[in-house]
């Protein structure tokens, strides 16, 4: 982590190791995706995407009919993103410069709102998370995927890592319901969260 215009950021200098053929080993993103019912024509939003690799398969696997807004806040981020969708050809994948308080996402766009060790680093996370409600389309989903605490892998240093239940606890402050979990990733806990309206709660 760095500090970026006084805020905790991932480091662009590690950007390599998340970039590296053997991340798929432990990230599975096509588990991932399946988990998520990532289908043709819906809409996803990277919030936090960095280099893009998890924006880059959302964008393969929705097409032409699907769309990926991949959002960042750190200006290097933006250009590794910009530079990815035009190197790759990645026509439906829209790159927006958010801020710490706003996703910066178009309203009711949204099926999916994906983060992927990102939400650790958001500091008023129940006022961002009920902000960001404004972005999904109805029975729309908040992704989460965080490191857990005892993981003994190279990741987040510990002090940054968030507890599955503390997460749980302010994702049902800022209005949504835990939807479904999942626990085939070797590092990391993955939630999914609806809001309280229309969701489903994990029993």
């Amino acid at each position: 982590m760095k500090d970026y215009k006084g805020h905790k950021v991932f480091n662009p200098n590690y950007l390599f190791y998340l970039e590296g053929p053997w991340r798929d080993e432990w990230q599975q993103p096509e588990t991932v995706i399946k988990a998520l019912k990532l289908s043709e024509g819906m809409t996803i939003a990277d919030i936090g995407a960095g280099g893009g690799y998890f924006a880059e398969k959302f964008s393969k696997r929705l097409e032409k009919s699907g769309h990926v807004y991949a959002t960042d806040v750190q200006e290097i981020m933006i250009r590794k993103l910009e530079a990815r969708a035009k190197d790759h050809r990645l026509g439906n994948m829209s790159v927006i410069r958010s801020t710490f308080e706003d996703s910066g996402v178009p309203a009711k766009t949204c099926d999916i709102a994906f983060f992927s060790s990102v939400y650790k680093e958001i500091e008023n996370r129940v006022t961002y998370m009920k902000n960001l409600s404004r972005i999904l389309k109805e029975n729309g989903r908040v992704a989460i995927i965080e490191y857990r605490i005892d993981s003994p892998e190279r990741g987040p240093e510990v002090q940054y890592r968030l507890p599955e239940a503390q997460v749980i606890e302010e994702m049902e402050a800022a209005g949504y319901a835990l939807v479904e979990k999942f626990d085939f990733l070797p590092r990391e806990y993955f939630l999914v969260f609806g809001l309280r309206t229309s969701a489903e709660p994990v029993l």
